[in-house]
């Protein structure tokens, strides 16, 4: 199948620059600053209310597929916080705004399903190649298998940090699907087999619109449960700790935002 045409040169019906100018969500002047973390999960507002000094720059990001606040944290004000949304088409959706109000380098932080052999709750992946089962990047660039993410973050000593922290972290291939309850077990060892560890909702569609608008960006996944390649096993959340996926979250932001781990 195929959506994206190199040939075609004419101009998009709407964009997210036009979306902005008609005043559809937001009357506002919104500036944001050239960094962002956005969260694919619940909780993480509540989380940095209780935890920083914040004030929010806008109660509702002018997106096409729903407004979220936008929070800045004092001694971060290179940086913004906001919901990313869910799945493909609203991450796209949500760089594409962040990208008409200037953004230059974007951070996901979301929630994955583990089926790799060594994979656990609570274990923290940072995305080194995506499988793309999603619909949207299609939409944006020629179809690869894969997407590589473009981040400006010294990998190695994120890791070493977050370890240092009590995390158990490290890089791996994550695949992102369209359709969470069409996650077999045939297709589970079949993405086994390409050597993926994990599945969620949003990535490779983040990482591929924010490298086609030339965005850096970075993927952080905290593990939520563990699945079984093994038909007769029952399913359920592995973790429901809040202060577990707290820790992660603190973690991240303390550490994106510091300039001693970018190249």
């Amino acid at each position: 199948m195929k959506w994206f045409y190199k040939k075609d040169k004419t101009n998009c019906v709407i964009t997210a620059q036009k979306n902005i100018d008609s005043n559809r969500k937001t009357t506002e002047k919104i500036i944001l600053p050239k960094n962002a973390v956005v969260f694919c999960m619940s909780k993480w507002d509540t989380i940095i209310e209780e935890n920083y000094d914040y004030s929010i720059l806008t109660q509702k990001l002018p997106r096409f597929l729903g407004t979220t606040k936008v929070y800045t944290i004092k001694n971060k004000k290179d940086w913004c916080f906001l919901h990313g949304g869910a799945g493909g088409p609203q991450i796209a959706d949500t760089v594409e705004t962040l990208n008409a109000y200037g953004v230059k380098n974007i951070v996901l932080v979301g929630l994955a399903g583990g089926f790799g052999e060594d994979v656990m709750p609570c274990d923290i992946v940072l995305a080194s190649k995506i499988l793309c089962e999603e619909g949207t990047s299609l939409h944006y660039k020629k179809y690869t298998p894969f997407s590589y993410p473009n981040s400006p973050l010294d990998l190695d000593k994120v890791i070493s940090e977050l370890i240092k922290q009590s995390h158990k972290a490290y890089t791996g291939t994550v695949v992102t699907t369209d359709a969470c309850y069409r996650q077999s077990v045939f297709k589970e060892t079949m993405w086994l087999k390409k050597g993926c560890i994990c599945v969620e909702m949003e990535s490779s569609a983040f990482t591929n619109v924010c490298n086609v608008l030339g965005i850096t960006n970075t993927t952080f996944l905290f593990i939520s449960d563990k699945h079984t390649l093994n038909d007769s096993a029952n399913w359920n959340w592995a973790i429901n700790k809040t202060e577990l996926r707290q820790n992660f979250i603190k973690s991240v932001i303390n550490i994106v935002t510091n300039k001693k781990f970018y190249k």
